[in-house]
């Protein structure tokens, strides 16, 4: 066999034509979306931990009767609770993809499905705590010390016409329904137009 020949020939072809495979010249692309799930998710674990301690520290500023003081830590303090239990979630998720590559299938696929849990725990935490805001607000603002402590009373024990009853059940549902959607598009809107991207590159990597 004269290699010498074969090598001839081989320089005489023109490269111009060769083609990188799409697959190759995606892969920088497949890692963009990942790389923003993990940044939106470190950037909103430091902004919920911020908060837990600013809702804690508040109280200390103002003046409030001792009873709904203690009442409001204690529902800040389960609020917490759960906020902390998906903030361990994220957490875990940020740890497991450290180190994805998105250069399979493989990848993209593990991706998506402990990214999709994970959203889960986060919108039933979001929602859950959200729900138990309004009565430590309420309660905060009720409890300041420049407000009559009859009224805080009364909230507490429901002291209040029917009529009154029924207007803060029916506001209490809709602001339930609300902070329901709401979570779901702000969910969407941070995370869920990363998951298309990713499901198109599934279908990329299909081909």
């Amino acid at each position: 066999m004269n290699f010498d020949n074969i090598k001839d020939k081989m320089d005489a072809e023109p490269m111009d034509n060769i083609q990188v495979p799409q697959r190759m010249e995606g892969i920088g692309s497949r890692k963009m979306p990942i790389q923003k799930v993990r940044k939106t998710m470190r950037g909103e674990i430091i902004t919920q931990l911020i908060c837990i301690a600013v809702f804690f520290a508040v109280p200390s500023f103002v003046e409030m009767y001792r009873l709904p003081k203690s009442l409001y830590y204690m529902l800040m303090f389960i609020t917490s609770l759960i906020t902390l239990g998906y903030l361990i979630k994220m957490s875990w998720f940020l740890n497991k993809t450290s180190n994805l590559s998105a250069g399979s299938k493989e990848t993209v696929v593990t991706f998506i499905h402990d990214l999709q849990l994970t959203l889960e725990v986060y919108k039933t935490a979001i929602i859950a705590g959200s729900l138990l805001l309004p009565f430590s607000l309420i309660i905060f603002l009720l409890g300041i010390e420049h407000v009559d402590e009859s009224i805080f009373t009364k909230f507490i024990l429901l002291d209040m016409s029917p009529l009154m009853l029924l207007i803060g059940a029916v506001g209490y549902i809709v602001l339930a329904v609300l902070i329901y959607f709401g979570t779901v598009a702000w969910s969407n809107s941070l995370y869920g137009v990363h998951i298309k991207k990713l499901e198109e590159t599934l279908k990329e990597l299909e081909i």
